[in-house]
């Protein structure tokens, strides 16, 4: 019988951090949280799950001697750096769960994770995408983030970086899962075509949530869904790499998922706030690499306008419900703060 979750990390040089992640996931508490339907009747005494390492062509050695201490992990070569999206999207092409769970390897799950996650998907059964609350691996007071938020201007944010943890917070609709860590209906990540491979790496995540919202689908951000996240452990935040494909790939995504009506009314303040920041890179000698992103970004626009088309074609949104799902108030861009809806 095929486990309920499985849960896939894929590695990149992520050195000693990656057994950390692997032996969290194997530390996990799998009896159904008290009060769910599955607790009480007994029909489901653990939840089962499977854990996938994929490994895109590391030269560390790490992901090696994490299958040798745990042979029973399952083990993805995918034969070369082919990126997050692709890497992680070949990596589900073996699970065998009805939910995926993808986690990056610079994230340790606490023992309660994926029963909070189990529960949720009893509690909430209209949903398919859930996502984490992350926290800072030194100081538990500390957010890491809080799902991703999306400014209307088609900036993606992770809600609540290093902020305050508030005293409490409820279980929220967002608008889509922070790739560290976040479960997924399986069929439903079928349907979207997985991560979008053209990206590389980065904005993936939010490119998921933003289909997935496309096609009427909500993302619930489950609080007691703990991990700790280092954040950026194997490329930096600001490195040129990420620098590199956070412009192309935050432009592109906002052309290819934002409806028509939509980008009719947001498109002068994109423009706008993507020179600002510009700008301000171009100062500190990055000029180049913002010139190549952006030229990249233009001559991918051809193969990008054809995706849109494709999308567009299945959307069940409409463009006011999708503009209702934005991030309007300058206070919370501004602090990165908790834009969280009470779940309908």
């Amino acid at each position: 019988m095929p486990p309920r979750f499985s849960l896939i990390v894929l590695a990149y040089q992520s050195g000693g951090y990656l057994e950390r992640c692997i032996e969290a996931l194997k530390a996990l508490e799998c009896a159904p949280q008290s009060g769910s339907r599955f607790s009480e009747s007994g029909a489901r005494q653990t939840i089962d799950f499977e854990i996938i390492l994929a490994d895109n062509g590391s030269t560390d050695g790490a992901p090696q001697q994490v299958i040798a201490k745990h042979p029973d992990v399952r083990f993805v070569d995918n034969g070369g750096n082919m990126g997050f999206a692709k890497g992680m999207n070949q990596a589900a092409g073996h699970a065998k769960g009805q939910w995926l769970a993808f986690i990056n390897p610079d994230v340790f799950v606490h023992a309660t994770w994926l029963a909070q996650m189990d529960a949720a998907i009893e509690q909430y059964p209209d949903t398919r995408i859930f996502t984490s609350l992350q926290l800072d691996p030194q100081d538990q007071t500390i957010l890491d983030g809080a799902g991703d938020g999306m400014t209307f201007f088609g900036f993606p944010f992770r809600m609540g970086y290093r902020a305050s943890k508030p005293p409490h917070i409820p279980v929220s609709e967002v608008f889509s899962p922070c790739g560290a860590a976040f479960v997924i209906e399986r069929g439903l990540f079928e349907r979207l075509n997985g991560f979008y491979e053209r990206f590389f790496i980065y904005c993936e995540d939010a490119d998921l949530g933003m289909r997935a919202r496309l096609q009427g689908e909500r993302v619930l951000l489950i609080p007691e869904a703990k991990v700790d996240h280092i954040g950026s452990a194997t490329l930096g935040a600001r490195s040129d790499f990420a620098l590199y494909h956070g412009y192309r790939n935050r432009l592109w995504m906002y052309l290819k998922n934002t409806p028509g009506p939509v980008m009719a009314l947001t498109l002068l303040p994109h423009i706008g706030f993507s020179l600002s920041i510009a700008l301000k890179d171009v100062l500190k000698g990055r000029g180049t690499i913002v010139g190549r992103a952006l030229r990249e970004a233009i001559f991918g626009l051809g193969a990008v306008w054809d995706d849109r088309r494709a999308i567009h074609k299945k959307r069940l949104l409409t463009s006011f419900d999708f503009l209702r799902l934005l991030t309007f108030s300058p206070r919370l861009i501004l602090r990165r703060g908790l834009d969280l809806r009470s779940p309908k």
